[in-house]
């Protein structure tokens, strides 16, 4: 994953210009800080700090999670590992119902994907058994059975948020019709009477 980070930082809130280290010495200050080296620690935070794009890869837990299912499903065998990535991009991108979906519809859909991934992790791990034990095919089969209700939860639980947010819109579209019917000030009678919407709107759920 370190390989994939750009040398050159091009959104940088402090200097636009400013040079990343190559990444051998990046490799090396992480090296150093996790043997302890303070120094190299807070040249690493400091990097950290001014380089958002570097912890926003690297920090991405469910990057993390999908990739390590990715190489548990294919193994060594890099065309399947390759098209199994290609497959959850496209997964994730027919799951987001809009180019930018909310924080929370992000989470959800990365859920979706990681247990869905994981519904066929244990299909290809209880079909690989051949004459195993009665006993481990019991346990594979539980595995199995467990992987499917955390998929269909997921998924429930994406749709039950997509539903909400339709009921939302709704309200607000019949708060407006009530505003204007009042000659009120919209952004007046949210903060009065709906802070709790008020607030949902500002977290940007």
């Amino acid at each position: 994953m370190l390989n994939d980070l750009l040398i050159q930082s091009t959104d940088s809130p402090n200097n636009p210009q400013e040079e990343l280290m190559d990444r051998e010495e990046f490799q090396n200050t992480v090296d150093a800080a996790n043997l302890g080296d303070t120094d190299k620690l807070l040249e690493l935070q400091k990097l950290l700090d001014e380089h958002p794009e570097i912890w926003n890869q690297l920090g991405d837990l469910s990057k993390h999670a999908v990739m390590s299912l990715v190489r548990m499903i294919a193994g060594e065998n890099r065309c399947l590992h390759e098209s199994i990535i290609r497959s959850v991009q496209q997964l994730t991108l027919d799951l987001s119902e809009s180019q930018q979906p909310t924080t929370v519809e992000r989470l959800l859909i990365s859920g979706v994907v990681c247990a869905w991934l994981e519904v066929q992790l244990a299909i290809a791990k209880s079909t690989a058994l051949g004459e195993e034990s009665l006993r481990r095919s019991r346990f594979h089969l539980k595995l199995r059975e467990s992987a499917n209700r955390r998929f269909e939860s997921s998924v429930r639980a994406l749709q039950q948020y997509r539903i909400r947010e339709v009921k939302l819109v709704r309200l607000k579209g019949k708060i407006a019709a009530e505003v204007q019917a009042r000659q009120a000030d919209y952004n007046h009678v949210l903060a009065s009477e709906y802070p709790w919407l008020e607030e949902r709107t500002v977290l940007g759920e």
